[in-house]
């Protein structure tokens, strides 16, 4: 466990324990070990007068993809709802925040995280913030966020967290040096500062420096190795540069050695991706997609997040034969329409590059490249980041597109 101070994570209401379980759901969250939405959930099973722990929880099962209708996802926004009438003011915000999210309206819900944050030192309302712009993609309202925040925690304790999150931000806008003198210094107060790693790792992938990518994350393999909420992730960024560098057997090595770990939806998106620009170099993948199909044929996340359709869109157009890809496409296609942000964004965005990257994958690049070109910078609205969306651009390449 690290010794760095966490941030400050202000007042909270609850029972001793579920205030020490609140620190201990931070602990695991910032240093991506353990199951702090579990820790979260079970905090708040008995303690009506702990708000923030089903917030937590709920906010972190949505961000990952989980059904409206799933009993944890149910049983932890319930709770916080019903625990609202009597809490104080600060709570009952972030409780009308989670309502948004829950209503697909996300950016709306990071706004409001936002002005919770912007009234007070309250670090749960950042991370939120900044996780909710990363799922819609919206690179510059997390940017505006973040820069607010890096400001307002300058000299306080737990700093070098809000400071890591603030070099991804400056990262994704294209101020790398800015990004680069930010994260190292978030990770020198805490090297387990994975998010604070992950951005440099994000400006050495932009700025195509293998060299010093290499050597932050093959040189610190034993330290971030371990903390497995994030480190599939990190492996991916390892492998790119192994692409970039020529070493296609090398990442492939990566994607044989992480498939056994990728044990969540968001997990499987990096193998997805990895395989998918793999074969785009030209690397020989053999059968690897068939147990790819059947992993997302098992996934319970579907329809509800953007960036996972769009790569399960990927496993099922190379597998086009698999018992589940008709199922998949033909649940994509009946999602509702035009009532909350995120259903616009499937309407819109998510359904047409899912059907492209069909297209695609069955030799009809010209719809592809069509389908990409009307969505111009709208893509970005399936979330994730720039070098994660870099996907679309890349095949675009292959399939004749000028660079």
């Amino acid at each position: 466990m690290s010794a760095a101070a966490l941030p400050d994570l202000g007042p909270v209401d609850g029972a001793p324990a579920s205030v020490a379980a609140w620190g201990r759901t931070w602990e695991q969250y910032l240093h991506c070990r353990g199951d702090p939405v579990a820790v979260a959930s079970e905090a708040g099973r008995n303690d009506d007068s702990f708000v923030m722990g089903p917030v937590f929880a709920a906010v972190y099962r949505v961000l990952a993809g989980s059904p409206p209708g799933s009993s944890a996802l149910s049983t932890d926004a319930s709770r916080a709802q019903a625990r609202a009438a009597w809490a104080g003011d600060c709570e009952r915000a972030h409780v009308a925040a989670l309502e948004m999210l829950l209503a697909g309206e996300f950016t709306g819900a990071a706004r409001r995280w936002d002005q919770i944050a912007r009234s007070g030192r309250d670090f749960a309302a950042v991370r939120f913030a900044h996780d909710v712009y990363l799922h819609v993609g919206d690179d510059f309202g997390r940017l505006d966020s973040s820069s607010g925040a890096e400001k307002a925690w300058r000299g306080e304790p737990g700093w070098g967290f809000v400071a890591g999150q603030h070099a991804f931000a400056l990262e994704e806008v294209g101020r790398y040096d800015e990004a680069e003198a930010l994260g190292r210094a978030a990770l020198g107060l805490d090297p387990d500062d994975l998010w604070a790693r992950h951005a440099l790792a994000h400006v050495y992938e932009s700025t195509d420096d293998t060299s010093a990518a290499l050597a932050l994350l093959e040189g610190s393999v034993e330290r971030w190795g371990s903390q497995e909420l994030l480190a599939t992730h990190i492996w991916w960024h390892l492998a790119l540069r192994l692409i970039a560098s020529g070493d296609s057997g090398g990442a492939l090595a990566v994607f044989d050695e992480r498939q056994p770990h990728a044990a969540t939806a968001f997990q499987l998106c990096d193998q997805t991706s990895l395989l998918w620009r793999l074969e785009l170099v030209g690397c020989e993948v053999g059968d690897r997609w068939d147990a790819l199909a059947d992993r997302w044929d098992e996934v319970v996340e579907r329809h509800t997040c953007g960036f996972l359709d769009v790569h399960a869109a990927l496993a099922f157009s190379r597998k086009p034969a698999h018992p589940g890809a008709a199922r998949w496409f033909r649940g994509l296609d009946r999602r509702p329409a035009d009532t909350s942000e995120n259903d616009r964004t499937f309407m819109d965005v998510v359904a047409p590059l899912a059907h492209a990257f069909r297209a695609y994958a069955a030799g009809d690049t010209d719809r592809f490249v069509g389908v990409v070109d009307d969505l111009g910078r709208s893509a970005r609205r399936i979330g994730g980041s720039i070098v994660q969306r870099d996907l679309i651009t890349l095949t675009a390449q292959a399939a004749g597109v000028p660079a």
